[in-house]
């Protein structure tokens, strides 16, 4: 127990987000950021989530809180399940812990199709689909696609019931990226969790239910 009247540092705050995008759709929160592998001025080469798990795993402090936004969101529960000792709390945006179920395998191969045809026209589309406001930066689209690809078929839900470290789920109801029935089956999968809704999409507008969350955790 800590002495009568000594602070104790609050855990670090890791932000993890989603595909398509970069760490500026958390540029208003103060924490260590993680750039997806293409996206931004990453650093990181994987392509497989499981090996990026590994990667990002390495670059985080002991303890830290993941905040992580999509795709970002089963990064988190990954690192969660590999690498208990690196997380202390997980806050998922969004998120799933297998994308592939929530859509045919036809849908999935038109939107990676329509990514490698269309190329940044398309990009445009889903970000303005995906994120509340403008959003432009950069991204490799022939490199990030591969990373996208193992996404839409990678399937961690029976992992989820392993995970220790508590989860708050924060989902829109209106989600067009990560259907609702997500968060549904992620709280009845998970131990520790609670569920946080709010009447939006994939991403809220309204940023400061994500403050409140971390305020609290």
């Amino acid at each position: 127990m800590p002495r009568s009247g000594v602070r104790v540092p609050p855990d670090p705050l890791v932000f993890i987000h989603g595909w398509g995008f970069s760490s500026k759709v958390f540029k208003n929160f103060a924490g260590f950021k993680l750039e997806l592998p293409y996206h931004g001025d990453s650093k990181l080469k994987s392509l497989t989530l499981r090996k990026l798990a590994q990667e990002m795993a390495l670059r985080i402090p002991k303890g830290s809180a993941l905040i992580g936004w999509s795709m970002g969101g089963t990064l988190a529960l990954l690192i969660a399940f590999l690498y208990p000792q690196k997380v202390s709390h997980l806050v998922l945006i969004g998120s799933t812990a297998c994308f592939g179920c929530l859509w045919e395998k036809r849908e999935l191969r038109g939107f990676l199709l329509r990514l490698r045809r269309e190329r940044e026209a398309f990009l445009r589309e889903f970000r303005s689909r995906a994120y509340p406001r403008a959003f432009e930066d950069d991204m490799d689209i022939d490199r990030s696609s591969q990373l996208l690809e193992d996404y839409f078929y990678t399937d961690i839900r029976r992992s989820v019931p392993y995970i220790k470290a508590p989860i708050t789920l924060i989902h829109g109801i209106k989600d067009g990226v990560v259907p609702f029935r997500s968060a549904i089956e992620l709280y009845n999968l998970a131990k520790r969790r609670r569920l946080i809704t709010f009447d939006g999409g994939h991403f809220p507008e309204d940023e400061s239910i994500i403050l409140e969350v971390l305020k609290s955790i």
